[in-house]
């Protein structure tokens, strides 16, 4: 009991948030107009298991939640009935995939990730069906990483990957990975395009003749970054705080100048240009 209460602990420590960004780069209000069913979110944020997350890659996002959407969106009556049992919720809340250290993959309300900066991407060019059967597999993998993994917390809390080389960050973490990890991280997202045969990333080979094939890569581990470095996923843009996006910044309908944000310019990262 008491190493269970132990372990509990050490997980809410590693995923309390430090606090929000200053000035976030995003709009949740805006980005949930926007999405669409097996879209990627990705993550930026402050607590201690996205720092480590973040390290692992040198990416600026931590971990990669697939979007489910409502209930309504889901076409089997099977998969929307398990989604109710896990989720007692209305029928128009946005559902998505995450995980935690203490539960696994688990299903959440988007309204909970409110605050954070987070990144759309979308998979090009998917069929209807093909994105119902990615969130077939995925919501089949709910309560995956569930069990108790000490091997996972070491990794995570002791490990000195500080001190490492950067590219000696990624081939070790891809060796040691537990099924926890790789599930915090974002694989079964990679997975769940993997089995509607949809690549994250390709590989191009060069044979001996002078052609070329490319093949779709199945790395053992995923991370944010493979989205949103993916030839085959489109970043959807959200303005922060607009209608619309301009098209142009003569367009952004600016309002005063310097001498109007007096505290802001006592902030060490903002550097504040006047107006002539």
């Amino acid at each position: 009991m008491r190493t269970q209460r132990l372990y509990q602990w050490l997980c809410e420590r590693l995923q309390r948030q430090d606090g929000g960004k200053d000035w976030p780069q995003s709009s949740l209000d805006h980005q949930r107009v926007l999405l669409q069913p097996c879209d990627v979110l990705l993550v930026d944020s402050d607590s201690a298991l996205d720092r480590r997350l973040r390290r692992l890659t040198g990416s600026r996002f931590s971990r990669a939640l697939l979007y489910i959407g409502r209930l309504h969106d889901v076409a089997d009556p099977a998969l929307r009935a398990l989604l109710a049992d896990y989720v007692p919720c209305e029928p128009d809340t946005q559902l998505v995939l995450d995980a935690s250290l203490e539960r696994g993959l688990r299903v959440r309300e988007l309204g909970t990730l409110s605050g954070l900066h987070l990144r759309v991407c979308r998979a090009q060019n998917l069929s209807t069906d093909e994105r119902q059967d990615a969130l077939r597999y995925a919501i089949s993998r709910v309560g995956t990483g569930s069990t108790t993994s000490w091997s996972t917390l070491m990794l995570l809390w002791l490990f000195p990957w500080r001190a490492l080389p950067n590219r000696w960050r990624r081939r070790l973490s891809n060796r040691l990975a537990t099924e926890l990890l790789r599930t915090l991280s974002g694989s079964l997202v990679g997975e769940a395009f993997a089995f509607i045969q949809f690549p994250v990333y390709p590989l191009v080979k060069q044979p001996e003749d002078d052609g070329s094939r490319l093949l779709r890569l199945q790395p053992r581990l995923f991370h944010a970054a493979d989205f949103d470095h993916s030839p085959y996923f489109d970043v959807i843009k959200t303005p922060y705080l607009l209608d619309r996006i301009p098209s142009g910044f003569q367009a952004i309908p600016w309002k005063g100048n310097a001498s109007a944000m007096a505290a802001e310019s006592q902030a060490p990262h903002l550097s504040l240009v006047d107006n002539p």
